[in-house]
């Protein structure tokens, strides 16, 4: 028993930088053809160069996740070009931080329609692909700490993710009896570009140095570590091969620690108004 994704078939959204990236280069390197998802070819093409170096295959899936039919569209040709699907990483996400009288409605109807209801979507439309793979298949959502953010400005963000969680444990019953695994994995900040724009827009909000805010944040857990995103694709990797055959209707944190009581349990935003002072 290993952790071999031999002969598996695999789309992962938002794969061009960040998390999902990594998740879609370990998915090929432990053998599985990956379909990488992004808006234009441009923002895939870093990762498919990366796989394809590498001895691995993928492919283009490019989709819009506010367009329904765009959506549609990707998820049809990439069961096609991978002949089937075995693992859907639903990855892809954004973030703004806002509290209630500064956010637009407009904002947070596109919180929700990428972070929420495009994994719906997309989850829906390779249904039948994920069925046919049976007890081969996992889904994967990634998710976030936030999920149980208690802090200002996190409203939109949080309520995408809870109801990513929540719909999670549904599909995993849905699923379970087909012997389809179903989790989510919620990572606390990650080294990203997402991560680093959100402590910028906070840094600058609250008149704080950026670099202390970063530092102070990202290494506010238990193991004052600096969490990588192959903290998270070791993890997807995990789930998906035959080692997680049995973890299902499951949130698993990769965060370091950051739970009440932990240096974790203060917010970004609280450590930049500190910060300032």
């Amino acid at each position: 028993m290993d952790t071999s994704l031999s002969g598996k078939r695999a789309l992962v959204t938002g794969a061009g930088n960040g998390i999902g990236r990594d998740i879609a280069e370990a998915l090929a390197r432990e053998g599985a053809t990956v379909a990488v998802h992004g808006r234009s070819l441009e923002r895939v093409s870093a990762t498919l160069e990366a796989i394809q170096e590498a001895g691995g295959t993928a492919f283009p899936a490019l989709a819009d996740l506010a367009d329904e039919n765009a959506i549609a569209a990707m998820c049809s040709e990439a069961c096609g070009n991978l002949g089937g699907l075995d693992i859907l990483v639903n990855n892809a996400g954004i973030c703004t931080l806002e509290d209630t009288p500064d956010m637009a409605p407009e904002t947070w109807k596109a919180m929700l329609s990428i972070n929420l209801t495009a994994p719906f979507l997309i989850t829906r439309a390779v249904f039948p692909a994920l069925i046919k793979s049976g007890a081969e298949a996992s889904v994967i959502f990634v998710s976030s700490i936030a999920a149980g953010a208690h802090s200002a400005g996190w409203g939109a963000y949080a309520a995408s993710k809870n109801g990513l969680n929540a719909f999670m444990h549904c599909l995993a019953d849905e699923l379970g009896g087909h012997g389809v695994r179903v989790n989510s994995i919620a990572p606390g900040w990650v080294e990203t570009k997402m991560a680093r724009d959100a402590h910028k827009g906070m840094a600058e909000a609250a008149g704080a140095p950026y670099e202390a805010l970063y530092n102070d944040s990202m290494r506010g857990n238990m193991l004052g570590a600096l969490l990588t995103p192959d903290s998270i694709s070791d993890m997807a990797v995990f789930l998906a091969s035959e080692r997680g055959r049995f973890i299902t209707a499951q949130t698993l944190t990769v965060c370091g620690g950051c739970v009440p009581g932990s240096r974790g349990s203060e917010s970004s935003a609280e450590r930049a108004d500190a910060l300032a002072k």
